[in-house]
């Protein structure tokens, strides 16, 4: 028996596939997993001017007391920043927000744009300051967070030694336990040049699977092209990784590596990704691919996926 539940949050729709439980049990699952999301999006949407992170983005250079989840998360952020030299930061918030992708609005970013080493804590007293002007955005971590949550929330139901479960939140995707018969999850990896379409699919349990790319939220400032990734050592949008597909123990190391890749060069991303030990799939600007050993075992035919 399989059960289907969806719900939307964070702006995209949550599938959740699960096998083995009954109709009851599928709804209680629903309630735990839309519930974390909600907490989440609550907490650290930039799209929601009543969010915890826009209290901080609006707090205009003040010490801004937050909750422990935002202060970690936050630290989380800048250590990722301090380890890429600066090419991650969440302070694109400021960036994004100027191209007129989520809030604040009618934002003009100052001269110079604050960066990670601008912001000030107080761990004693959960306290975060920000320079003048700064915006954050930590969504490459957050999204994969709630999942993982999400995942644990659905652990308290669902016996994963007898039953399983896939979360699928926007394309990046959780199992736990096995699909029918102990089979693993079959995954598809779209082509990001047609809608659609297939570049490769691979089977995994227990894993967290998250694609990043440049082809699903873009547009044109000033006569030039973006997308949501920025690099924030040459302020501009990367466009040597068009996709970028990275397995891992958990949602939200699989989401937080795939969005790094798309910012580092093709040299960095496989350099890192290598070091690692994470299986990935990327396909570069002009179409070619790579991908490693890891990946290539998980790999199964695409035309398993036809049915």
């Amino acid at each position: 028996m399989t059960e289907h539940r969806v719900f939307h949050s964070m702006g995209i729709p949550v599938h959740i596939t699960m096998v083995g439980v009954s109709s009851e049990q599928a709804d209680d699952v629903l309630r735990k997993a839309e519930c974390v999301f909600s907490e989440y999006d609550f907490r650290f949407s930039r799209f929601k001017p009543e969010s915890e992170l826009m209290g901080l983005n609006t707090s205009n250079g003040a010490w801004h007391k937050v909750s422990v989840e935002l202060f970690q998360v936050l630290k989380r952020c800048v250590a990722l920043a301090s380890e890429t030299n600066g090419v991650f930061d969440p302070s694109v918030g400021g960036i994004l927000a100027s191209y007129g992708y989520g809030l604040p609005e009618h934002f003009t970013m100052r001269a110079p744009q604050p960066t990670y080493r601008d912001l000030a804590f107080n761990d004693r007293e959960l306290l975060v300051r920000l320079a003048p002007g700064q915006i954050l955005e930590p969504a490459c971590i957050v999204k994969g967070m709630a999942i993982d949550m999400a995942g644990n929330a659905v652990l308290e139901i669902i016996d994963i030694r007898t039953h399983g479960f896939m979360i699928n939140a926007g394309g990046d995707i959780l199992t736990k336990g096995a699909f029918k018969d102990g089979k693993s999850w079959n995954i598809a990896i779209q082509d990001p040049r047609s809608t659609g379409a297939i570049v490769a699919a691979l089977g995994v349990q227990n894993a967290g699977v998250a694609t990043s790319g440049t082809y699903q939220t873009y547009g044109d400032q000033d006569g030039k092209k973006w997308h949501h990734l920025v690099n924030m050592k040459t302020m501009e949008s990367p466009s040597e990784i068009m996709s970028a597909t990275v397995v891992a123990e958990t949602c939200e190391q699989a989401d937080t590596e795939a969005s790094l890749a798309i910012l580092l060069t093709k040299n960095e991303a496989v350099s890192r990704l290598g070091s690692l030990g994470l299986p990935y799939f990327l396909m570069f600007n002009d179409g070619t691919i790579t991908k490693n050993a890891a990946f290539e075992a998980l790999e199964i035919p695409i035309s398993t996926l036809v049915s």
